[in-house]
């Protein structure tokens, strides 16, 4: 069979062994050289260019459907973590008199997530989990959607190592929202980076108001790819007398701001892209937020 690996960045350092062991089992293998943006971004390009039988897709839960002629198999990347380092957290949440949280992890971890919440409940937390509207498993939080932590309860906890799966809870109105590091055990309070977050979103928004010509972004990666919508925003925005262009592309950078006429972008893409505005010229909105701004002019009419 011919196979092509998939591996993101932080696990490319594994790709030999894995080659090796399938080769030695008969296959042809053969590994895909590009950056990995999420179980989003599976490699159908590649996989096709190469005649490729099987994708296998390294670091991530299936998140979209086979695509149809090619075999793909996604190999979570699981991470074993003491749990006991997180002790001091649940102390602390204690002391402060919370008496319930909602707590979600990423796909490393998820394997442990029982034994995180049997964790809390030894020290008087009740943690309550939920599945997300895009994750594959309950209390699976992504880059893109931390809704697994919207549950009854005012303290939301995210354990993961760094800010970026984290800040995916920017929407989400609670009283405290804590990062809460697997491998050393140490904790971030984020409501004011959150804040600032959603400053910036609000501010994209303004700045886009003014408009007159608006690019919307189309990312053909399998998991992103959403013409249909785009269409419709296309639409909607000609109807307010804006003009309005899809730009289709698999990877979307700053080469767009080469398109001089274009005011702003109203991206369909990964939900993220929107983090990154300081890369590009123009003003950035998600699609989510196109609804928002289409009130804001109708209310003006």
């Amino acid at each position: 069979m011919r196979i092509l690996l998939q591996f993101p960045e932080g696990l490319k350092r594994h790709a030999s062994e894995y080659a090796e062991r399938l080769e030695k089992q008969g296959n042809e293998v053969f590994l895909v050289a590009r950056s990995t943006y999420g179980a989003c971004d599976l490699a159908l390009e590649e996989a096709k260019a190469i005649g490729a039988e099987k994708i296998v897709h390294f670091g991530h839960n299936r998140y979209i459907k086979t695509s149809p002629g090619i075999e793909v198999e996604y190999v979570p990347w699981k991470i074993e973590v003491d749990i006991s380092l997180l002790k001091g957290f649940a102390k602390m949440l204690k002391e402060k008199g919370v008496r319930k949280i909602g707590i979600a992890t990423t796909v490393q971890h998820i394997h442990q997530l029982n034994d995180m919440k049997r964790l809390f409940d030894k020290n008087g937390i009740k943690a309550l989990t939920k599945k997300g509207k895009m994750a594959l498993e309950e209390g699976q939080v992504l880059g893109c959607d931390a809704s697994a932590l919207d549950v009854d309860a005012e303290t939301l906890v995210i354990v993961a190592d760094g800010n970026f799966h984290a800040l995916s809870a920017f929407d989400i109105d609670k009283k405290d929202i804590y990062s809460l590091n697997p491998y050393n055990g140490k904790w971030k309070l984020l409501n004011e980076e959150l804040m600032r977050f959603r400053k910036q979103r609000k501010g994209a928004l303004i700045a886009a108001y003014g408009a007159k010509s608006f690019g919307i972004l189309v990312s053909t990666k399998p998991g992103q790819f959403r013409m249909k919508i785009a269409e419709n925003a296309k639409k909607e925005l000609e109807k307010r007398g804006k003009r309005a262009y899809v730009l289709v592309s698999n990877i979307i950078d700053s080469s767009i701001d080469n398109f001089m006429f274009i005011d702003a972008y109203v991206n369909t893409a990964c939900p993220r892209m929107v983090d990154d505005k300081d890369s590009y010229a123009k003003p950035m909105i998600d699609i989510s937020e196109l609804k928002n701004l289409l009130k804001m002019w109708d209310r003006k009419d």
